[in-house]
């Protein structure tokens, strides 16, 4: 199989492999694309089950990524979130590629996992590898790979939905926030935060944000109000597609300085996690609306 057809066919497969595993969109491509430039040397011939051999790579290679970042993560600047997918709303292609993406504050959970429970987790929830095959790619028993993913399983207990929720409420949630950031009253986004709400920021140090997850809506409201009126929120926002479910970047002199976006509690009605990333480092991949 030429190169060409063979990044055509199976590029959309490892990308979102690599990106659930490592929840950076830059270290996904650049993994990904570094696997298809020494795919040149193979002989597809000689492979059985070409799939089953790239993903295995794949698997493989982010699994190794994911050791060397974790010790990196733990000496990060603040807390550490995921690259957002974003795809404008006036792109509906690139919409519909997007719909089998994880939502994102699924993705955030996954860090609670290590990095075999989360590869274990991913290749098992996200794409329905059998155990078996999963124990091929990563080399272990078929009964350690189902151990794993137990242990996973057990980690991530909650009502956070793997896959995004696309209903009008969200919708609404992030109107509600433009708008009040252009009025500077947030009261009526206030009342769609449920009691334990968290906020968690990610500027990795090199733009102010909070060091720590704030928590009750009491505290985030405070949070909210207090960089509010210090014009954090200045520039345009404009209503995006964030893994699938509708967020909000914020563009300020030409330059994108932060996306948002919420995570809904079990009623789906209202707000039980808000993210904002404006580290500038995650952001790069992002075009402008």
């Amino acid at each position: 199989m030429e190169l060409e057809t063979l990044y055509k066919t199976y590029q959309p497969l490892l990308f979102s492999i690599a990106y659930r595993m490592l929840g950076s969109v830059s270290d996904a491509e650049d993994i990904v694309q570094d696997l298809f430039l020494r795919a040149e040397q193979l002989d597809t011939e000689k492979i059985n089950d070409i799939k089953a051999y790239l993903t295995k790579m794949t698997a493989n290679r982010c699994l190794t990524f994911l050791k060397s970042a974790r010790k990196r993560r733990e000496i990060y600047t603040g807390p550490w979130l995921p690259e957002p997918q974003i795809n404008q709303l006036n792109q509906p292609a690139e919409r519909a590629e997007a719909e089998e993406t994880v939502s994102y504050a699924f993705l955030v959970l996954l860090e609670l996992l290590s990095p075999i429970e989360r590869t274990v987790f991913v290749l098992r929830e996200s794409f329905e590898y059998d155990y078996n095959e999963i124990a091929r790619m990563i080399d272990k028993t078929e009964v350690n790979c189902r151990k794993i993913y137990s242990r996973a399983k057990r980690k991530l207990e909650n009502d956070t939905p793997v896959h995004p929720e696309n209903t009008e409420r969200v919708n609404d949630l992030a109107k509600t926030f433009i708008h009040a950031s252009k009025t500077g009253n947030f009261e009526g986004f206030i009342n769609i935060l449920t009691e334990d709400v968290v906020l968690i920021t990610d500027g990795g140090g090199k733009v102010r944000s909070a060091l720590n997850p704030i928590v009750t809506k009491q505290r985030v409201t405070a949070f909210i109000n207090g960089i509010s009126s210090k014009g954090s929120f200045s520039g345009e926002l404009y209503p995006v597609i964030v893994n699938s479910q509708r967020g909000i970047v914020q563009v300020k002199e030409d330059r994108l300085i932060r996306v948002i976006c919420f995570g809904m509690d079990s009623t789906q009605k209202n707000i039980q996690r808000i993210f904002i990333v404006s580290n500038p480092d995650k952001l790069k991949h992002i075009q402008l609306p």
